[in-house]
């Protein structure tokens, strides 16, 4: 890695599953999730640097977070600990074919107690990763994530926005706020349909230099610049649990930007490093190699193979 640093705000959520086949209330769990904690800890153990800034509860969930976190490479400066409201929860239902149910439990939490003094950071970033979810949450933190990005854009920091929200669960302030996101971030990380369904303009977005990669799961990933289209393929892999693989997959195209790799390499890396994830359950529980090791046994991960430039 080239020392730069990634500053990440968001929501940490305890996350507890079903799986298909499985009772409704046969929850596995408890895991350390939400999609900035995610992010997060799969780009440190990529080898980046890596600012949280985050709430959790003073209580078992919350030092839960606080040993996975640390164990991952991250530090804790950022990591707020209320002493009065809860680690926020997920409770999460999958019903088969990709589709799945969430019962959150956020609203009071300390999910939303990041407030904007955890933006101190020295040094400051070369990179703000935002995922839409914090901005729909709300909260302290949510606030504090948009003040991050208002700092990234005055200061010529580099941007990558997922949006991770389905439009229309927006309020009017936080569609606002996507349309200033994908005007202004370097990388747009979007899942299948989800920018189209937010009205963003694709042409408009690699017009400007920007890059946009649509998240595609098993089917790998679509890279769109301003030279052409491609689309990287994933290695198969036995699907256990996918929750969180977009975000890990995030983590990999930005911390291979942030090496020097070029887009379609970048989303090589990724899509091996999301791949990696599925096959354990809980979003943090698989190994993630560092960014090195992917790149010295591309005949392991599948780097070599060719993306295909799309008409």
């Amino acid at each position: 890695m080239t020392g730069a640093r990634i500053l990440v705000v968001g929501e940490a959520i305890t996350a507890f599953m079903t799986y298909p086949g499985e009772s409704e209330l046969a929850f596995h769990g408890p895991f350390p999730s939400g999609a900035p904690v995610i992010f997060a800890s799969a780009s440190a153990r990529l080898g980046a640097e890596v600012d949280l800034v985050a709430g959790v509860g003073d209580d078992a969930f919350g030092a839960q977070f606080r040993a996975r976190l640390a164990r991952d490479g991250l530090a804790l400066r950022n990591l707020v600990v209320d002493p009065v409201r809860p680690t926020a929860s997920v409770f999460i239902w999958y019903e088969g074919g990709g589709r799945r149910k969430f019962g959150f439990h956020v609203e009071g939490s300390a999910a939303l107690s990041a407030g904007p003094e955890t933006l101190d950071v020295d040094p400051p970033p070369d990179w703000l990763h935002v995922s839409g979810a914090t901005l729909w949450f709300g909260g302290a933190t949510g606030e504090t994530c948009w003040r991050a990005v208002e700092r990234a854009i005055r200061d010529g920091v580099r941007i990558s926005f997922d949006p991770n929200v389905r439009a229309n669960d927006l309020s009017e302030r936080t569609r606002r706020q996507f349309e200033v996101l994908l005007d202004a971030a370097e990388v747009v990380l979007a899942s299948a349909g989800e920018l189209e369904a937010l009205g963003g303009d694709e042409v408009a977005i690699t017009g400007r230099g920007a890059i946009v990669c649509h998240k595609n799961g098993p089917n790998g990933a679509t890279v769109v610049t301003s030279d052409g289209r491609w689309r990287v393929p994933a290695p198969a892999v036995t699907e256990v649990d996918p929750d969180g693989a977009g975000d890990i997959f995030a983590a990999g195209f930005v911390v291979a930007r942030l090496a020097g790799l070029d887009p379609v390499a970048s989303a090589r890396v990724a899509v091996q490093v999301a791949s990696d994830s599925v096959g354990v359950r809980g979003p943090l529980e698989s190994t993630i190699d560092s960014l090195d090791q992917y790149l010295a046994r591309p005949s392991a991960t599948g780097l070599s193979a060719s993306a295909q430039r799309m008409a």
